[in-house]
């Protein structure tokens, strides 16, 4: 399959890796110096939510340093996309190289800027959705959907522009196979429930929407 292949080449193992060194880096500086803060603030919100009062006290059960792991780790695996956005021309031209050689359009820098806004637009709009409802996470069975549901909205958009831009306008895309890429990403959002491989679960969406959209491109 050209996805596994893909994802296994050199090239776009590199641009996968160096985002997300840049993620960590950038998380662990803001958990060193705020974690008592983000704290702070959840329990805050919490307090006003619906079972707040028992998710409270899972929280205290749980332990500040477990918690600040796991909100670490949920930090870092939201903003993989926005990260990536200034790689994501390497590893799409990679895979349009390796099985397409669909013609490109020009773009300039700018593009790829709007590309860093639709993907911090995508996380704030998660985020606020998140803040609200991640009670839903301690709810078995549902927490499987919640989250797989709550990674499609925060990377839809993303992923559409960042598969087509170089070869289309990005809305005609979503607007013509809007159905087929919804459903793909809500699929391959499974790979955010698996430790460690979660890491790499842009990248892997991204292989699959990419193949997607150019092989529409390549039949046509």
């Amino acid at each position: 399959m050209n996805i596994l292949k893909d994802m296994f080449d050199k090239k776009i193992l590199k641009y996968t890796i160096l985002p997300f060194i840049i993620d960590l880096i950038f998380w662990l500086i803001i958990f060193l110096f705020f974690s008592d803060e983000i704290i702070s603030f959840l329990k805050n919100v919490v307090s006003n939510l619906p079972f707040g009062a028992k998710i409270e006290n899972l929280i205290a059960n749980v332990g500040g340093v477990i918690l600040i792991i796991a909100l670490y780790y949920v930090a870092v695996i939201s903003t993989l996309g926005i990260f990536s956005s200034f790689f994501i021309d390497k590893i799409v031209l990679r895979i349009n190289e390796l099985h397409y050689n669909c013609p490109t359009r020009k773009v300039s820098f700018k593009d790829t800027l709007y590309g860093v806004y639709i993907s911090i637009k995508s996380f704030l709009i998660y985020l606020i959705i998140f803040i609200f409802t991640f009670y839903l996470l301690f709810i078995p069975v549902v927490n499987i959907i919640y989250q797989m549901f709550m990674m499609s909205i925060l990377n839809k958009k993303p992923l559409v522009f960042d598969s087509s831009y170089l070869f289309f306008e990005p809305e005609e895309i979503e607007k013509k196979y809007n159905f087929e890429i919804w459903w793909r990403v809500f699929l391959t959002s499974f790979i955010y429930l698996i430790p460690f491989i979660s890491l790499f679960g842009y990248t892997f969406q991204l292989i699959v929407i990419t193949n997607f959209v150019l092989n529409k491109c390549k039949n046509n």
